[in-house]
């Protein structure tokens, strides 16, 4: 029972993490404009991509990256309440879906890197 508590309490902090995540996501689909997780010292508070756009793109990787880790903290969570209550015969390999959610991720995020770099340095 210990376990499906921790379990439980993991995969509550991981959804809520990505639920932030895509409300971020999702406010910067609506409006164009990108919250920032640190305000400046000096600046406004929202990114825009075609003001900073390196800013940008870095802020926008943070977010993907935190959903992702949060979609995957939800599968944990689930994978091992799911062992705990029926056991080993019902046990499900999820790391197929690990390494192509991880390898996904990688590839929109340097591509994304590499788009605004060449987009600053045109």
């Amino acid at each position: 029972m210990r376990n499906i508590g921790k379990a439980f309490l993991f995969g509550a902090f991981t959804g809520l993490l990505a639920y932030v995540s895509a409300d971020r996501l999702l406010e910067w689909y609506r409006t164009g404009q990108l919250a920032a997780h640190k305000k400046p010292v000096f600046g406004p508070d929202i990114l825009t991509y075609s003001g900073d756009p390196i800013g940008f793109t870095i802020e926008f990787d943070l977010y993907l990256f935190l959903l992702t880790m949060g979609a995957l903290g939800v599968l944990m969570t689930f994978r091992d309440i799911l062992l705990e209550v029926r056991g080993p015969q019902y046990l499900l390999d999820l790391q197929p879906t690990y390494k192509v959610v991880l390898c996904s991720y990688w590839l929109i995020a340097g591509g994304l890197l590499i788009v605004a770099y060449f987009n600053r340095v045109a």
